[in-house]
């Protein structure tokens, strides 16, 4: 398989898990699993939820923009990199507000992302 159609089918998969994960954390924080983590986390949750809906729809889009459009070539691979931090604080978050199962979820998204800003830069570069 080709390295660039197999770095666009993980950029797919990445950018439709940062629209769920967008839509959860930005519309959904009345569900029980994240009253759960607004308990723990304290004042500045909700605040935290939101800037992480934004970012990560973002992150996205940014993903995704150069399949329809033709945008400078460091976007993707800015993009992969932004969002690999960000995936990066959202294990430290995960850990502190004592979810497990969301923490294995974000190191593999974590791997992803740096997999496709690695590939976009060195590998197959847009």
């Amino acid at each position: 398989m080709d390295m660039n159609i197999a770095l666009w089918v993980i950029q797919i998969i990445l950018a439709i898990k940062m629209l769920n994960v967008s839509y959860s954390h930005g519309l959904r924080q009345s569900q029980p699993t994240m009253q759960e983590a607004v308990q723990r986390l304290g004042e500045f949750s909700r605040p935290l939820h939101y800037a992480t809906s934004v970012f990560t729809f973002l992150g996205a889009t940014g993903l995704m923009l150069p399949g329809v459009l033709e945008p400078p070539v460091w976007m993707t691979p800015g993009t992969a990199v932004l969002l690999s931090v960000l995936l990066l604080l959202s294990i430290f978050f995960h850990i502190r507000s004592r979810q497990k199962p969301k923490f294995f979820v974000s190191a593999v998204l974590f791997a992803f992302a740096a997999f496709v800003a690695y590939g976009r830069w060195v590998l197959v570069p847009l």
